[in-house]
């Protein structure tokens, strides 16, 4: 299994994060040079070395080379290298911006595009197929803890569903992001991973109680696997039908979603819901420049065949589609003929039928045929005309309605007025606005009806799910130069989510302080972002003051922004624009402020609707028309024109605004949430380019803020964020203080106590705890950094020691040799005044004649000669000692032995003459009884017998062993 991993595990884990951690050259590199993080305009931050400090400034020195003056609030610390490509952030001892964002791009160069951040699970888009999604992953996490596996969206999903088994808790996982992000794509795998580890646990349980029960078994093993199929195949209708290429994402969610994954008693699948939240259905009838509509639209156009073009008739090409403005616009991945075949085909597995996905696609091509009207004005009035009815005919047609009925409603709409009715002329502009507000409101029925038709194939099972966990799949915080309705309603559920998480944060920071025995006053963080909330949703807010105003006749936009700046203008997350700015007034979100305009937002909030078209939709001859606009709430056009103060309003009641659906499903959301236990990922898009392996740093620090990664690490510093075990404190910073601890065992935790109290530290910047020590944020910084500094001394003074060692050794050896030189000068000198002196030749040439001159060689050899025998005497004198030892011992054993032979003996003798005394009493007993027996018998006899001889063969001769005469 290694072996096979290895390619994937290159993406999961850091390949040289021991080199990097143990590395020596870089720590001390970062002790000595003061590194520290620098605010850049194009990079965010970058590092520089502290060259002069001031009260209140550094003077810092860039890896350009450049030297800077900075701020010190400006300036942020900087982590030791020990914490390079940490998989997770919240363990960083200096949580701030600059070590978070440091941190990501190091992991994402590197190929890693999962990292932890204490709850949050964020990932980078690496835009670029990764292989580590394969069935070998799944087993790889399969199980495991968090903290035993490399960072992966896979962990999170099975952590999961391992706390729903063993808990019995529902789970929910929130994935957040920028579009382009990888939102749905980590959705996708999340259900990807969930339908393999259920599916393959049923697959592997066997029965063999009977065969009723071995052929129930299999039933549920196929029905199970249709709805694991099932669950898979409903992102491919969802897609087609709900997603689109934007700038920044090819295949862009344009909705939100939450997936219910109910799940029975053993862990298997038992059925799924899913609930769909602000479809873009405004992107049904306008095609941006760069961009496509919904994907459904070009594959129906380039799927289908001559037949289906003909029944639902087809144009030939996009650019004869006035909602298709832009034409065809190609995405490398995407080949919409095959796409439109998957769409099909997963329709199919679904459970439609035939007629259904022909209704659909019907309704598709009446929405793009919406767009082809051209509507003209009449020359003597503003009187809208249609002067060629040939679309209406098209869309009557696959729709089931009445050409004349339909041209009449558009054109000459009867609205109420009192208790009459009455026709109403439309102007030009009045009709197109009603037909693209059709339009956009069909395509909005029908992708509702299709979320329907697929819940309730995914709940058919009878099954009942003992628990589930949830996935949400929703568009993160958005700030543009421009916002508008919808970037309210995202950044309003983005603001409730945040809350939920802080509020979950902490909860769980409670939990382990109590744990720990730490003192410790609880801070719900979550009530930080109440005020932004209750600007928006509490009576008098910023929606239920538009929902005031869409019942009043004159009410305009102008006149809702006049009345929330009255309202609301001292609130302190409330702010009024400048009057140079397009905007009309700021929310301050805890992401930061947000300008809105408030262009549009009655009619966006209301939604209106030709209500003559409407009745013909509803009782049309389409029975499939007919279903899905049968339960339409609705806005007559009339009713929401602003220039019609006469007309007659509709009650309070009659239906709900937007703003009200919108918030009630969010009220529903948050309920399901607060009752799971809530599992967070948030995706980041790292450029615009969709490039990969760059990071555009600016971007990715603005959706750190948007996505709440930074505001839960400003939550973290409130606390103890950092943590160590005992045993891990007392080995790596005792040396700090040596002399605190004495010799010999001390329990971990007095050690660590008596270690704190060396150090000096401040009561409030650490707390003991059961297991571990925790400590302020940038608190292990300072201790790494002391460390480092006594390891330096430590190692100057070794490093002293040894070369002065090392130079006292280097003297001698120049002592002696300064000797040796000197000896051989001398004795040179002495040679070259000798060898030319006649008797020196003399004596050089009889020396070797005499025999004096053996006499040392002999001496030498007799010496090793008796150096020799010593040696042998010795070793047969210390033989002679070892065996006078062992005969000494025999000797002892003999003696020992001899000993228990003659008390052996002495004990034979004893039994051999009691034995003979026992033989002789023997028998002197036996010939005793033997006499008294015969006298007895002798007494017994009758008068006249006479006593007779016993023979040798007498029996009681034999008897006593010898005869006798009586």
């Amino acid at each position: 299994m290694a072996s096979e991993l290895t390619p994937e595990l290159k993406y999961l884990k850091p390949q040289d994060s021991k080199n990097m951690v143990n590395d020596p050259a870089a720590q001390a590199d970062w002790t000595a040079k003061r590194y520290v993080w620098c605010p850049d305009d194009a990079e965010g931050f970058v590092r520089g070395s502290v060259k002069e400090e001031g009260v209140d400034f550094y003077v810092c020195e860039l890896d350009s080379g450049k030297r800077m003056k900075f701020s010190k609030d400006d300036v942020q610390k900087m982590n030791p290298p020990k914490f390079t490509k940490v998989e997770d952030m919240a363990e960083l001892t200096c949580l701030n911006e600059a070590s978070v964002l440091h941190n990501l791009k190091d992991r994402y160069y590197s190929g890693l595009i999962y990292t932890y951040s204490g709850l949050f699970c964020v990932v980078v888009n690496p835009y670029r197929k990764l292989p580590i999604y394969t069935e070998n992953v799944i087993d790889l996490y399969k199980g495991k803890k968090r903290h035993e596996v490399p960072p992966h969206v896979f962990a999170i999903t099975d952590q999961a569903y391992r706390n729903m088994l063993q808990d019995r808790e529902d789970q929910s996982i929130l994935c957040t992001g920028e579009s382009g992000a990888g939102k749905t794509e980590n959705t996708k795998k999340v259900i990807q991973y969930l339908a393999y580890v259920a599916s393959s646990a049923r697959t592997t349980r066997t029965s063999t109680s009977s065969l009723h029960s071995l052929q129930r078994q299999e039933s549920q093993i196929k029905l199970g696997g249709e709805l694991e199929t099932q669950l898979l195949q409903a992102n491919p209708i969802l897609e087609a039908f709900g997603n689109a290429k934007t700038v920044k994402n090819d295949n862009s969610s344009r909705f939100g979603k939450f997936i219910r994954i109910n799940f029975d008693n053993l862990g298997y699948i038992a059925g799924a819901n899913i609930e769909t939240y602000l479809l873009e259905k405004s992107r049904a009838i306008r095609q941006a420049i760069n961009e496509r509509t919904f994907h459904i639209f070009y594959q129906l156009i380039r799927g289908t065949s001559e037949q289906q073009r003909k029944d639902y008739i087809l144009e030939k090409d996009c650019k004869e589609y006035r909602y298709l403005s832009s034409g065809y616009v190609s995405i490398p991945t995407f080949d919409d003929a095959e796409e439109f075949q998957n769409t099909l085909k997963a329709m199919s597995i679904m459970g439609m039928n035939t007629d259904d996905i022909h209704s659909v696609l019907r309704v598709v091509s009446a929405v793009m045929q919406f767009g082809n009207m051209v509507f003209m004005s009449e020359r003597n009035s503003d009187q809208a005309t249609l002067p060629d009815n040939t679309v209406a005919q098209k869309i009557c047609h696959l729709l089931g309605m009445n050409v004349t009925d339909l041209t009449r409603a558009l054109l000459k709409p009867k609205i109420k007025v009192g208790r009459d009715h009455v026709t109403k002329a439309q102007t030009k502009e009045q009709v197109e606005f009603a037909v693209d507000a059709l339009s956009k409101a069909l395509y909005e029925r029908l992708f509702r009806w299709i979320v329907m038709r697929v819940n309730r194939s995914l709940d058919r099972t009878k099954r009942q799910g003992a628990s589930f966990i949830g996935i949400l799949d929703i568009a993160g915080f958005e700030i543009f130069q421009l916002n508008s309705f919808e970037q309210l309603c995202i950044n309003y559920t983005n603001e409730k989510l945040q809350q939920l998480f802080n509020h979950t944060m902490f909860i769980l920071e409670q939990e382990e302080y109590k744990r720990e025995g730490i003192e410790w006053k609880f801070i719900d963080f979550g009530l930080d972002l109440q005020p932004t909330i209750d600007l928006i949703e509490k009576p008098m807010g910023i929606l239920a003051l538009l929902d005031e105003e869409c019942w009043f006749p004159k009410a305009t936009d102008k006149s809702y922004v006049d009345k929330i700046m009255n309202q609301h203008l001292t609130h302190p997350k409330f702010q009024k624009p400048d009057f140079r700015a397009n905007s009309d007034f700021s929310i301050i979100h805890y992401a930061g402020k947000v300008d809105y305009s408030a262009d549009l937002w009655l009619m966006k909030n209301m939604d209106p609707l030709n209500e003559n078209v409407v009745a013909l939709m509803q009782g049309a001859n389409d029975p499939f028309t007919k279903e899905i606009w049968k339960d339409a709430e609705i806005v007559g056009m009339a009713a929401a024109a602003v220039d019609a103060p006469t007309v007659a309003r509709p009650k309070k009641g009659m239906f709900r605004t937007v703003g009200q659906l919108y918030k009630e499903q969010l009220t529903k959301l948050m309920a399901t949430l607060r009752n799971t236990n809530p599992n967070f990922v948030r995706c980041i898009i790292p450029n615009h380019e969709k490039k990969a392996g760059k990071v555009e740093s600016k971007l990715v620090l603005d959706q750190l803020r948007c996505n709440g990664v930074l505001e839960g690490i400003r939550i973290c510093r409130q606390g103890f964020p950092n943590r160590i075990v005992f045993q891990e404190f007392r080995q790596r910073y005792e040396l700090l203080t040596p002399n605190a601890i004495p010799k010999g065992f001390m329990d971990a935790r007095k050690a660590c106590e008596k270690i704190i109290d060396g150090l000096e530290l401040e009561e409030n910047l650490y707390r003991i705890g059961q297991s571990k020590i925790f400590f302020r944020a940038g608190v292990l910084a300072h201790l790494e950094e002391e460390r480092d500094m006594k390891l330096t001394d430590l190692i100057v003074e070794l490093q002293a020691l040894c070369r002065g060692t090392l130079a006292r050794r280097n003297f001698q050896r120049r002592v002696q040799q300064l000797n040796a030189m000197r000896v051989i000068q001398r004795n040179g000198r002495a040679f070259l005044r000798l060898r030319n002196w006649q008797w020196w030749r003399l004596f050089t040439k009889v020396k070797p004649l005499l025999q004096v001159s053996r006499q040392d060689e002999e001496l030498h050899q007799r010496e090793e000669e008796l150096k020799k025998t010593k040696e042998q005497s010795e070793k047969l004198t210390s033989e002679l000692r070892d065996s006078e030892k062992k005969l000494e011992l025999i000797t002892e054993e003999k003696q020992r032995l001899a000993e228990q032979l003659q008390q052996e003996s002495e004990a034979a003798t004893e039994a051999e003459e009691v034995k003979s005394r026992m033989q002789a009493k023997h028998d002197e007993l036996q010939e005793t009884l033997l006499m008294g027996l015969v006298a007895h018998r002798v007494q017994c006899l009758p008068v006249g017998y006479s006593v007779c001889r016993w023979t040798e063969h007498s029996p009681l001769q034999a008897a006593c062993g010898r005869g006798r005469v009586f």
